[in-house]
């Protein structure tokens, strides 16, 4: 189910928001998403199917219905954003290359597991062994048409970072933003507070399939 929450005018990204059924948008990302000039067109798309499905369906909405900006920002549900953070994002990105895909900001973790992340630079070498980079980025919207998003449950908890992955296999890269940042809740039942042994397994699959 595909729901526009916020439309305005020649929106020059788009916000999507994926859902889990029986999930909804919190308070916190429903206020902060305001903090921002730059217009954008917001929907949520929710199902039963994993994260990465679910904003593909959303952006496959907005490119049907002729809506689909050049850039768009995957929005987790319980996101509490920083200040003008869509519109540093943008002027980043914006005034990269095209082989620059994505524009990704500092954030942490608040909760169940507190850590933070700042926007370091953009590192293959240290990408291949783990992910620093937050699914909560900036994209250009026609690199997923030639780079299709992972989708696979084999990664799950792990298809972010198969997809940056992907990406860089396929010749694109991301770059900081340091002045953007966020503020991600941690929960005890939450995809970032799985087992240990889970978290291995995935590792191991996602090296295997996308970093060698």
């Amino acid at each position: 189910m595909i729901v526009t929450i916020r439309e305005s005018r020649n929106p020059k990204i788009a916000v999507i928001t994926p859902l889990y059924e029986g999930h909804d948008i919190s308070l916190d990302t429903q206020k902060t998403i305001g903090l921002n000039d730059i217009s954008f067109i917001w929907v949520s798309a929710k199902s039963k199917n994993n994260i990465p499905t679910n904003l593909k369906a959303g952006l496959e909405y907005l490119q049907e219905e002729g809506k689909l900006p050049e850039y768009y920002f995957m929005l987790d549900r319980d996101i509490m954003l920083g200040e003008h953070i869509f519109d540093k994002l943008y002027e980043t990105l914006s005034a990269q290359p095209l082989m620059c895909a994505y524009a990704y900001a500092s954030f942490e973790f608040r909760g169940y597991i507190n850590m933070a992340f700042p926007a370091d630079e953009w590192d293959i070498s240290r990408l291949k062994k783990s992910n620093y980079i937050s699914s909560n980025s900036l994209f250009r919207s026609d690199v997923v048409a030639k780079v299709e998003l992972v989708t696979d449950d084999k990664y799950k908890r792990l298809l972010d970072w198969a997809f940056l992955l992907k990406l860089a296999k396929n010749g694109y890269y991301g770059t900081p933003c340091p002045e953007a940042s966020f503020i991600a809740k941690s929960t005890a039942g939450d995809i970032s507070a799985g087992s240990k042994d889970d978290y291995v397994r995935k590792h191991i699959a996602v090296v295997k399939d996308f970093a060698n």
